[in-house]
């Protein structure tokens, strides 16, 4: 039980923010709210415009890898490791192309001197709603581990 909440609180976040945000509204409110750097700030926003791409992706390391002859399905084991080496290259490739279009959208000057806005960030009720979900998921994933005995600290 106490994994399945470290899952769901690692895991809902990232779903949410995924399907309920506007990656262009999400780097403003980085950038206004936040202030934080531009190069972070265009790093977001270019991963977040990327995801659309990440099934398209898929499919082809995937037939590339039929096609080379390394996506055969000779049991359940052997098909989750190539899941999971397919995984860590898809993630490579995302990670590599984000930082380049980050870099190229600073240099182009998305990101030098000083910034105005043409609307401001907005943090709505709804905003505050799924922030103290996200938390108490996670809070409920501690308690969980705690009273389960299973609580084991990454920095201890």
């Amino acid at each position: 039980m106490a994994i399945a909440m470290r899952a769901l609180a690692i895991a809902l976040p990232g779903v949410l923010l995924l399907t309920c945000t506007d990656p262009t509204d999400l780097a403003d409110g980085l950038a206004q709210r936040l202030r934080l750097p531009s190069r972070f700030v265009l790093g977001a926003l270019a991963a977040l415009r990327l995801v659309g791409l990440l099934g398209h992706e898929w499919t082809t390391l995937t037939m590339a890898r039929r096609a080379r002859g390394l996506g055969g399905r000779r049991g359940r084991r052997p098909g989750l490791r190539v899941q999971a080496d397919q995984a860590s290259v898809l993630l490579v490739q995302a990670i590599r192309r984000a930082t380049r279009l980050a870099i190229t959208m600073e240099a182009r000057g998305f990101g030098g001197g000083t910034r105005t806005w043409a609307r401001a960030s907005v943090f709505s009720r709804v905003d505050a709603g799924v922030a103290a979900a996200a938390v108490g998921v996670a809070a409920a994933a501690v308690a969980a581990a705690v009273l389960a005995g299973t609580w084991s600290p990454i920095w201890a």
